[in-house]
């Protein structure tokens, strides 16, 4: 009877010894796994975060090359010396070859003063015969062509008053008549002198009308 007790207190204590074993067996398995499920999740993290940081590098330099390549680089083909040249060219079939010449009528439009031309800048010139040849089909056409074209669209400049001053009172017309009213009308300026005033009447015509690209006036 007593073997039978023993055997069954030893059973008794063998099951639950192994018991125990088994439940905590689970356990360290899962802390296992838990520090192997960590280790993964850090390393994937860390290896995202280094090809985030790479990605970022990467776009920023072709973002960088993009930029560089979008950069305007500045359109170095036409240079001073060739505008100054078309300028010095116009100039002279202007003043000399045709204005000096019998060739010149007042009506064909070409009527320039001296100082309101050298006033211009070479590039201003160059900007305005380069959109004639865009008119023209790229077609540079005759420097009376070129010439007409310029007197019709060249720049207005801030100073034309002090410039048609200038032209004046260096010509005979200021030594009887003096000037009293400008009435601006655009591209044009009407003068009224006091040999014959403004009235504002509808047949008030001016003195004379002066054009202000070109310096050019006629009564």
């Amino acid at each position: 009877m007593s073997r039978f007790y023993l055997f069954g207190t030893y059973s008794l204590f063998f099951v639950l010894l192994f018991g125990c074993s088994s439940n905590e067996l689970p356990a360290e398995s899962n802390n296992g796994n838990e520090l192997v499920s960590e280790t993964s999740i850090n390393e994937n993290s860390s290896r995202a975060n280094e090809l985030n940081e790479k990605g970022y590098e990467e776009e920023q330099e072709v973002s960088s090359s993009t930029d560089s390549l979008s950069t305007p680089i500045a359109d170095d083909s036409v240079s001073l010396k060739e505008m100054e040249l078309l300028k010095k060219t116009l100039r002279t079939y202007i003043f000399d070859e045709y204005m000096g010449s019998s060739d010149y009528g007042y009506a064909k439009g070409i009527n320039w003063s001296k100082n309101f031309y050298d006033n211009l800048t070479a590039e201003e010139i160059w900007n305005v015969i380069e959109k004639y040849k865009e008119m023209n089909n790229g077609e540079e056409g005759t420097l009376f062509d070129q010439a007409s074209y310029l007197t019709m669209h060249a720049p207005i400049k801030d100073n034309w008053k002090e410039m048609f001053l200038e032209n004046w009172y260096n010509s005979p017309y200021s030594d009887s008549n003096e000037i009293e009213t400008m009435i601006d009308k655009g591209d044009s300026v009407w003068i009224f002198t006091d040999t014959l005033p403004y009235s504002g009447e509808k047949d008030n015509y001016p003195f004379i009308t002066l054009f202000k690209n070109t310096g050019n006036w006629h009564g």
